[in-house]
């Protein structure tokens, strides 16, 4: 069984925001990913980004690609 997981990153600066998402990503598979989302959020006084990332865990990875091997 596959089970996808959720980072959720948030800041008030996007600039830091791209810096967390990018340390973040740097260490997995593209094909981890499942879905990212993005929100911008405006306050009186402030500003908000935040982003969801739902991916899959490297161990479902390996078991979907042995799954894979098997079948065929």
């Amino acid at each position: 069984m596959v089970v996808p997981k959720v980072e959720i990153f948030s800041n008030g600066y996007y600039q830091d925001l791209e810096t967390d998402i990018n340390k973040f990503i740097s260490v997995m598979d593209v094909r981890q990913i499942i879905k990212m989302e993005y929100s911008n959020s405006r306050h009186q006084y402030n500003e908000t980004y935040s982003c969801l990332i739902m991916y899959i865990g490297l161990d479902d990875v390996r078991d979907i690609k042995i799954d894979t091997i098997l079948d065929k």
